[in-house]
């Protein structure tokens, strides 16, 4: 049974010896010492990532979780199950929570309305030598039906993982983290819980977020896959006019194809199943020659290089 106004934070960790001690410290030096428990799940690290952890426990509420190497998603599942609050924090084991922040996440709790099952915030950036770099003010969230489509393209989701705080039986309900996705995974459940819930904005800095080179995001291909898998799930979650303010069918055909043009076009590289998708969603609404020919021009690319076709990535870790 999950305490009423306990915040209980998930850290996930695969070999995070470098930092994990760093976000640790600072769960312990929040404003309030009590109300909250940092629940940590080692994946299967092979470096000495548990022994710093270890160093820990003797503060009550820390508590370590092992299980074999199965994946972030599997991992933070693994913490939301063994968690006893009734709202649940993410922070990653490179990333670090500024003092006031749990204050900030308790304070939203008593005064929220039971439309809200998460919330979100502003975050600092940092190097790997924890000095900040940008001060990132993320926008509100869209109204629906927009709010749906802010799920759907790249780069207008504004929430991250360690500055997100959702009620846990909002989790429990959406069925958590896909444990099928080790690449946008919390895009994926955030795009969940807009489905069945509203989401709010908190108005200040809750974490730094570490930008450094042994983070999984440098698997490039491998980040391009999920984020196809996951929109195109999202997509075929839904009718056409949930995203979309207009029922005129000739609209709605439009709008399909230009959310595809920029999935298939986005800098980050080509999200080819779900722009597919949505050429032949919007050919299906209304017939344009156009689309035909783009549908022909991705097959081609298909055949002709198939590398330009991300495919799967296996590594977990």
């Amino acid at each position: 049974m999950a305490s009423k106004n306990l915040i209980s934070i998930i850290m996930s960790v695969y070999n995070g010896e470098r930092f994990i001690g760093e976000a640790i410290e600072s769960c312990l030096e929040q404003r309030v010492k009590h109300g909250w428990e940092l629940i940590v799940v080692n994946d299967g690290s092979t470096d000495g990532t548990v022994q710093i952890i270890e160093k820990y426990l003797e503060d009550s509420r820390i508590k370590l979780i092992h299980q074999e190497n199965k994946g972030i998603s599997a991992a933070k599942n693994n913490g939301i199950v063994n968690s006893s609050g009734n709202y649940v924090s993410f922070l990653d084991a490179d990333d670090c929570y500024l003092p006031h922040t749990i204050q900030g996440y308790q304070k939203a709790c008593a005064n929220a309305s039971e439309s809200i099952a998460m919330f979100y915030c502003n975050y600092l950036q940092i190097n790997e030598h924890g000095e900040t770099t940008a001060a990132i003010r993320v926008k509100p969230p869209m109204k629906r039906p927009e709010l749906h489509v802010q799920f759907l393209l790249p780069n207008l989701t504004p929430m991250i993982p360690s500055t997100t705080l959702v009620r846990k039986d909002a989790l429990e309900r959406v069925g958590m983290f896909d444990e099928r996705f080790v690449q946008g995974q919390d895009k994926h459940l955030f795009s969940k819980i807009v489905e069945r819930y509203d989401i709010t904005k908190l108005d200040f800095f809750s974490s730094k977020r570490r930008i450094h080179d042994g983070q999984m995001i440098k698997n490039r291909r491998a980040m391009i896959f999920w984020r196809d898998e996951r929109n195109l799930d999202y997509l075929k979650r839904h009718d056409f006019c949930y995203f979309c303010s207009t029922h005129d069918r000739g609209q709605q055909a439009r709008l399909a194809e230009h959310f595809g043009d920029i999935l298939l076009n986005d800098t980050a590289g080509a999200q080819v199943k779900s722009a597919t998708y949505l050429y032949q969603l919007s050919l299906s609404m209304k017939f344009d020659q156009r689309l035909l020919l783009k549908l022909e021009r991705i097959e081609t690319k298909k055949t002709t290089n198939p590398e330009s076709v991300v495919s799967a990535a296996t590594d977990r870790k």
